[in-house]
């Protein structure tokens, strides 16, 4: 580390590592959607300060458990 406080690499690097810990097994998601939709979302995530992927998982854990 440098005097600056500085450190080569990426800067997510150490944060993935620490969110990885929990040993949870992600998976990718796709959807078709229109542009408009994709818009509206990307305004929606936005205004609200979430990813996408943030809204996404939101929305499947509001889902009842069956």
């Amino acid at each position: 580390m440098s005097k600056l406080g500085l450190a080569a690499g990426r800067p997510t690097a150490s944060s993935k590592k620490i969110d990885m810990s929990d040993d949870k097994e992600f998976v990718r998601v796709n959807a078709e959607v229109t542009e408009a939709e994709r818009e509206k979302l990307k305004i929606h995530c936005a205004k609200h300060k979430l990813s996408i992927t943030q809204f996404i998982r939101n929305a499947i854990a509001s889902l009842p458990d069956e």
